[in-house]
């Protein structure tokens, strides 16, 4: 009976084993058809394509889109007149530009408590940046005591012109009062004579007086003359520099207003512009999207000789503030011609790659058509384009 128990126990040990590596078998197999579904590539809808023009076309959902920020506009009719674009330089305005200059010869000294000016730095109406100590030489200190010796003397010389000529008018009064022993006549030359001497007299004393003022300014040269800026600015030139000695009517510092500028565009040649134009919009290179109008002050004096057309000088109005003297810009100057027609597309919507223009166009709620256009010209609102786009 014990035999026959043990069979039994091995028999059902061998049952339990092989029911548990059947379910290992049938569990590992589930886990390897598990794993070959995570393997396998994620089919999704492709999202690139193109349509019968060739144009190439992209889907994006509504989720994609709204995540992108992605946003549309309508395309609008415009009429807009013919114009030529000119190219041209931003250029400084003589009448913003002020110099200051030396009104002495001297050494130049930096004002109490202030730093010299620097390239950049804007300059109030009316700040003293300075003085100067005036410098003479020894000759000059010479000439002077000469010239005030010589004035002293002349003023001695015409007070005894004036005491001989008043003694010699008293004397042909009286003679001329007594039965008029002298006549009338020489009584009057007489007068004449003394009102001379007396006018001599006067304009001596005069410039002795000048003379002795400068002779005391002189004593006293170490004063300084301060060096006041009349018509402030943004520094653009430092041409001299504290301790430096500068000569009368040297430049020191030149100042300059940005606020006004000038622009000069060339027009093309073979090219025809309304000659009687008063205003043009004009752009920086790269801004275009940022348009400011010029006044025309006048034709240019001169042609270029790399262009050879005919030049124009316009005053900005509107400009950004970061605008400099040197500063590349396009002018949109009017020309004859009847007005065109087409749509206009905001910057924002137009990508440039390859030096071609591109514009993408929703066709369907999820699809977008991107196509090459050709920009006629720019405007305020964005490019305009006469083919190939329509409005809607």
């Amino acid at each position: 009976m014990n035999r026959t128990l043990k069979w039994i126990i091995v028999m059902l040990l061998a049952g339990g084993v092989v029911v548990a590596l059947s379910f290992a078998f049938m569990e590992g197999r589930e886990e390897m058809a598990r794993e070959r579904e995570r393997e396998a590539p994620i089919k999704i809808a492709p999202r690139i394509s193109r349509n019968a023009e060739g144009d190439l076309v992209v889907t994006l959902d509504a989720e994609t889109q709204k995540r992108m920020a992605l946003e549309t506009a309508t395309l609008v009719t415009d009429t807009v007149h013919p114009e030529v674009a000119a190219y041209g330089r931003v250029q400084e305005d003589p009448e913003a530009s002020f110099v200051v200059r030396a009104p002495t010869a001297g050494i130049l000294r930096a004002a109490p408590g202030r730093n010299w000016p620097s390239i950049g730095e804007t300059i109030p109406d009316g700040v003293s940046m300075g003085a100067i100590e005036p410098r003479l030489a020894p000759i000059e200190r010479v000439d002077l005591v000469t010239r005030l010796s010589d004035a002293r003397a002349d003023v001695e010389a015409a007070e005894a012109r004036v005491n001989a000529a008043r003694s010699s008018f008293e004397r042909a009064r009286i003679l001329n009062a007594d039965n008029k022993n002298i006549s009338d006549r020489a009584l009057q030359e007489a007068e004449a004579s003394l009102k001379t001497e007396e006018a001599r007299l006067a304009a001596a004393r005069r410039n002795v007086a000048e003379l002795e003022a400068a002779a005391a300014r002189q004593a006293a040269g170490t004063t300084p003359m301060p060096l006041p800026v009349a018509r402030g600015g943004e520094v653009v030139e430092i041409l001299a520099r504290p301790n430096e000695t500068i000569e009368s009517g040297q430049p020191i510092v030149r100042v300059a207003r940005f606020d006004r500028l000038l622009v000069r565009v060339d027009v093309p040649a073979g090219e025809t512009v309304d000659r009687n134009l008063t205003m043009a919009r004009i752009a920086a290179i790269g801004q275009e999207d940022r348009p400011f109008t010029g006044q025309r002050i006048s034709l240019a004096s001169n042609v270029d000789p790399s262009t050879l057309g005919q030049g124009f000088l316009f005053r900005i109005v509107g400009a950004v503030p970061s605008l400099r003297p040197g500063a590349a810009i396009v002018a949109y100057l009017q020309a004859p011609g009847a007005p065109q027609q087409g749509v206009i597309v905001p910057y924002s919507a137009i990508v440039r790659s390859g030096g071609k223009t591109w514009v993408c166009r929703q066709v369907e709620p999820d699809k977008f058509s991107r196509s090459e256009v050709a920009v006629d010209r720019t405007t305020g609102r964005g490019v305009f384009v006469m083919q190939g786009l329509k409005p809607g």
